[in-house]
């Protein structure tokens, strides 16, 4: 036998090894490898006291997760059901409302609001060292788990830092953190972070998200927010450059992972 028909049985022999492999491979290794199905959609849950909140603090986090085709939700403590459609639109907390709205349209995510009250009423007035604040008890404890829990279901949330100097931050992370407890610690929870230390005090990272893909985006949700573009986005634009520095990119945005939740699902992209 030539060298060339040797060559060609051996190359026979090798493909009819191959398939017998794949016919001697249990049933239901090949069932699995038929059923290679994209990653679930998760569900991220941001929660902020006011309903402008997720979108300034995580903004491109959440775009991130968006545009990865994940349902991603902005829940404020704040805020009651939207606007009529007769309400006055240049009415301050009217406007404020739907300032928050055109930002998650922007970003691609849903903005959904309770009606716990607020520190402002829905004004915004700064600097915030007055007002009853949203109302913690051992029923809104217990409501809200419920809510965040039976209704959304999450798979991964993120919240505000509890050492914050508004109290309507502080009432979220805290209402926050005890339904993450009541769930058995079963989902990651990542702090966020405001304003470059004029809001959240004494916060460290753990985790960073690469936003510079999506900053134009972030910018112009921030440009719909109105009433307080020009004076929180500098201090916003500042922190997520810092945070880019800290990152080795562009522009980022800063996390805190509680050590006690798990680590998956992960933030897009991240690094520690």
């Amino acid at each position: 036998m030539n060298e060339l028909s040797r060559r060609s049985m051996l190359g026979e022999l090798s493909g009819l090894a191959r398939v017998g492999a794949t016919l001697l491979l249990p049933a239901n290794s090949r069932v699995e490898e038929k059923r290679r199905e994209p990653d679930r959609k998760l569900k991220v849950v941001a929660i902020g006291g006011h309903f402008d909140d997720p979108q300034t603090c995580a903004g491109g986090t959440l775009t991130l997760f968006a545009d990865q085709g994940h349902d991603v939700v902005a829940l404020s403590l704040t805020g009651g059901p939207p606007p009529a459609l007769g309400a006055n639109a240049e009415e301050r907390s009217v406007k404020n409302r739907l300032n928050a709205m055109k930002m998650a349209e922007i970003l691609k995510i849903r903005l959904d609001c309770l009606k716990y009250g607020g520190s402002n009423s829905g004004q915004f007035t700064l600097p915030v060292v007055y007002g009853t604040g949203s109302e913690i008890t051992g029923q809104r404890y217990k409501e809200f788990s419920e809510i965040l829990l039976d209704k959304y279901k999450p798979d991964i949330v993120l919240t505000h830092w509890p050492i914050d100097f508004h109290m309507d931050h502080r009432a979220a992370s805290l209402l926050t953190y005890s339904a993450w407890l009541s769930s058995g610690k079963k989902f990651p929870l990542y702090y966020m972070e405001a304003e470059l230390g004029t809001q959240t005090q004494n916060f460290y990272p753990t985790h960073y998200v690469d936003i510079t893909s999506v900053e134009e985006r972030t910018h112009e949700a921030w440009k719909a927010n109105t009433l307080w573009y020009d004076k929180i986005w500098p201090l916003h634009d500042l922190m997520r450059r810092m945070r880019g520095a800290e990152r080795g990119c562009k522009v980022a945005e800063a996390f805190n992972h509680h050590p006690q939740s798990p680590s998956t699902p992960a933030l897009p992209g991240h690094a520690q």
